[in-house]
């Protein structure tokens, strides 16, 4: 008989299972609110927005990204690996990555160009997630 491995505790696993989410582990994802942030990211806009604005909007849609990257890289470990849906899944949590990990070029039309693509990622990880 093989010997058993070891459990890994919750703590141990930088990812945790999509189950955390009924057990407050982590909190459950408010698709409304994600939605109104990226609705008001990709508002059309007779002038560009204020500074302050731009700001504000690109720090809430990285809060909402991160949050729901833990969400993706979960659903991502459930799917067999080298799947169509694994490789659209990891093909997702990489461009997602990317983005967070990019800084935004001064000035205020770099950040609200920056603050749009984020936009447009943080819609498309909401919609698959809510699929």
């Amino acid at each position: 008989m093989p010997p058993a491995e070891p459990s890994r505790s919750r703590s141990d696993d930088p990812h945790p299972p999509v189950m955390t989410l009924m057990t407050g582990d982590v909190e459950p994802l408010d698709l409304v609110t994600i939605r109104a942030t990226v609705r008001r990211a990709l508002q059309v806009r007779a002038r560009p927005p204020r500074a302050a604005e731009v700001r504000e909007i690109t720090v809430t849609l990285r809060k909402h990204v991160r949050r729901m990257l833990r969400v993706a890289r979960s659903r991502a470990e459930e799917v067999e690996q080298g799947t169509m849906a694994w490789i659209q899944w990891t093909a997702l949590i990489h461009r997602v990555e990317d983005d967070l990990d990019r800084v935004a070029e001064p000035g205020r039309t770099a950040a609200a160009m920056y603050m749009d693509d984020l936009g447009r990622t943080c819609r498309r990880l909401a919609d698959c997630l809510d699929e």
